[in-house]
């Protein structure tokens, strides 16, 4: 189904609002919808959450995935930050996401979540993604990490042709955040040898 059926407001009852007049999920163009960020490049989708993963959010995030993997082929690295402003997913939102996973998990390569924000906060995320993963059985291809640059990393272990430079993955993850008017992340020198060598 088209994604512009979903844009009309047809496959899936709702209007997708992208940023910057986008009206396709066009490579490297950044959508969001009410707090939450969404880049594809290649085979690597970044999703950066601001505000609380609600129902809403999680459906419109989940519907852009889906018109995506129909209008391309193979399969996704996903990397999705959880900023320090966004709640954990109520029980209805985990359902929703149990629920979608399930559809298209075979097409996920590796998901790496990245929660920022208090330990508490951070453990209650890290709690919900496990079972969340658990649940799906995909718990080889799901990782939790502590920074954008262990994201990269785990990220960059299963990369094919099609997936971005550590580099361009970084200014990716700035442009989402400068779209959700957050302040942009400052990224640490790598060491030499690391999978997340600028590239």
């Amino acid at each position: 189904m088209a994604l512009r059926e979903a844009l009309d407001g047809g496959a899936f009852g709702r209007k997708i609002d992208p940023v910057q007049g986008v009206e396709i999920v066009a490579q490297g163009k950044v959508l969001v919808y009410d707090g939450v960020g969404l880049l594809f490049r290649g085979d690597t989708c970044l999703v950066v959450y601001q505000k609380a993963a609600r129902i809403e959010r999680t459906r419109w995030l989940f519907d852009v995935v889906a018109n995506y993997l129909l209008d391309n082929e193979g399969d996704l690295l996903a990397f999705m930050i959880v900023l320090p402003s966004a709640d954990p997913p109520d029980a209805r939102t985990r359902q929703e996401n149990n629920d979608r996973m399930r559809k298209i998990g075979h097409r996920i390569r590796r998901l790496v979540t990245l929660p920022i924000g208090n330990a508490f906060k951070v453990n209650i995320v890290r709690t919900i993604m496990r079972g969340l993963t658990l649940l799906a059985g995909h718990s080889d291809t799901r990782s939790i990490v502590d920074t954008i640059e262990e994201g990269l990393d785990a990220i960059l272990e299963v990369a094919s042709e099609r997936t971005p430079s550590a580099r361009q993955i970084r200014a990716d993850i700035a442009d989402i955040y400068q779209a959700l008017g957050e302040q942009e992340p400052r990224f640490p020198s790598i060491h030499p040898g690391k999978q997340s060598d600028p590239g």
